[in-house]
């Protein structure tokens, strides 16, 4: 009877743990982030598309698989994808936002796409299948996992049998000024904290050992990660001063600070921002290089 005891509290408490992990991420993204990112889906579908594209090429994919996309947004991603492998095979979206999966499924239905399934379910605490998927795919949304490594054995255990996994993500913010250049204009005017390197973020998998890492101890096998560096467009089709807007209302962190900033100090971070994008301004559009990692494994 004790042991039994034991075994039940032990139980509540890691539900009650698991409710805890990625607390942070599902707040933001189920809240204000999730719906300013789905008002600005298209700006941020031309700048990351092209990136994302490299990684699905990764995947080799056939007319009848069965893929996971993780983190997958407003959709855009896994239309592209249901568009490679046809009616024969089949899609699942998953992301933590509410918004984003809503809009996912909005537009889904608008194109009256049958090979697409949507859900609110978040990789690190929850049930994905065991041998369900072909192949896992993620454009920039594997960074954010308070637990990377239980994250990364949970899609393992949900691929088949040398089962293939394909990833975006960013490299060092060095390499990527849209990020650098505008921590930087914003630092003039607000004390904005560095979070420690790994920390759950755009930039947690930076570090290229730290992937290898992370996808050793989950099981992975035949992991390859490729340098991936081209030129990306920002918020094609506005102004310079609505691009660093919109800049300033994508970045969570920002968002918050500016919050509690005076309108004097909000449009000084504004202005500092405008001229340190000004550089890489020109037809309509922000045109910055980029440094991405193209990470491939397999079960």
């Amino acid at each position: 009877m004790f042991f039994k005891l034991i075994v039940c509290i032990q139980s509540l408490y890691n539900e009650r743990k698991m409710e805890e992990i990625n607390k942070d991420q599902k707040a933001f993204w189920s809240g204000k982030g999730g719906e300013i990112w789905v008002t600005k889906q298209d700006s941020m579908d031309i700048m990351l598309s092209p990136l994302g594209e490299e990684a699905i090429k990764k995947l080799n994919l056939s007319s009848n698989e069965n893929v996971l996309d993780i983190g997958c947004g407003c959709g855009s991603t896994t239309i592209s994808i249901a568009n490679e492998i046809l009616n024969n095979g089949t899609i699942s979206g998953i992301d933590i936002s509410i918004p984003m999966i809503e809009k996912a499924k909005r537009s889904v239905n608008d194109l009256s796409i049958s090979n697409i399934d949507f859900f609110v379910k978040d990789v690190q605490t929850e049930n994905l299948g065991k041998n369900i998927f072909s192949s896992a795919y993620s454009r920039f949304g594997v960074m954010f996992f308070d637990d990377p490594f239980k994250a990364f054995s949970n899609i393992l255990t949900s691929l088949k049998e040398s089962g293939k996994l394909s990833f975006v993500c960013w490299q060092s913010p060095k390499l990527n000024p849209w990020q650098s250049l505008s921590v930087q204009a914003v630092r003039e005017f607000i004390d904005l904290p560095s979070p420690p390197k790994r920390n759950p973020g755009p930039f947690a998998f930076q570090e290229k050992d730290y992937v290898n890492d992370i996808l050793k101890k989950a099981g992975f096998k035949d992991i390859q990660i490729d340098d991936f560096q081209r030129e990306i467009d920002m918020f094609y089709g506005k102004a310079l001063e609505e691009a660093a807007e919109d800049y300033l209302s994508i970045n969570p962190v920002i968002t918050e600070m500016l919050k509690e900033s005076s309108q004097e100090i909000r449009k000084s971070v504004s202005d500092s921002l405008i001229e340190a994008f000004r550089p890489f301004y020109n037809e309509n559009r922000l045109t910055f290089p980029s440094a991405t990692w193209i990470v491939s494994a397999r079960k």
